[in-house]
């Protein structure tokens, strides 16, 4: 009996001892990994949605599969963009994956640059040639439910074709 008091007592404090160590929000979410979670598509057939919309400068081809851009037509004056928005919900910080499935026809390699509004920068990617996906993660912090929006671009000067944009919102 002596036995089991003693070993029902230093289970207790064992608990105890691992409930303290434990920082405060640890348990289950400790050493998580962050993922994604699906906030919607935007292309062609899918251009508004009630967290998504699409909006699209200075296309060449609108195709129910794609859009074309072409700076030999569409004259450079004119900005050829995709411009994703996304709702955000609330007034917390929030990071979205922007994930643009593109090509880049008769180009060995271009470069690309998603452009944030309002002094949030410029990211810029240089990519090969042909079927690419192409992912920016950004951030967001706004003080109110809001829209938000990019906007992407070949700033190597090549006819290219959007086919999609993926959103997601990090989670942990």
């Amino acid at each position: 009996m002596a036995t089991t008091a003693r070993r029902s007592v230093l289970a207790s404090l064992a608990a105890v001892l691992l409930w303290a160590a434990l920082a405060p929000g640890a348990g289950a979410h400790s050493g998580t990994a962050f993922g994604w979670t699906p906030v919607g598509t935007v292309d062609p057939q899918h251009v508004t949605s009630a967290d998504t919309q699409l909006l699209l400068y200075g296309v060449h081809v609108f195709t129910p599969n794609n859009v074309a851009f072409n700076p030999d037509v569409i004259p450079a004056s004119v900005g050829q963009l995709v411009v994703p928005y996304v709702r955000v919900p609330d007034g917390n910080p929030h990071t979205y994956r922007l994930r643009f499935h593109l090509n880049t026809t008769n180009a060995a390699s271009t470069q690309y640059q998603l452009i944030t509004p309002n002094g949030g920068g410029t990211q810029t990617a240089n990519v090969a040639g042909g079927a690419i996906t192409l992912d920016f993660t950004v951030s967001v912090d706004l003080t109110a439910t809001a829209w938000t929006y990019w906007s992407l671009k070949n700033s190597g000067g090549h006819t290219w074709v959007f086919t999609r944009c993926e959103i997601d919102e990090q989670t942990p």
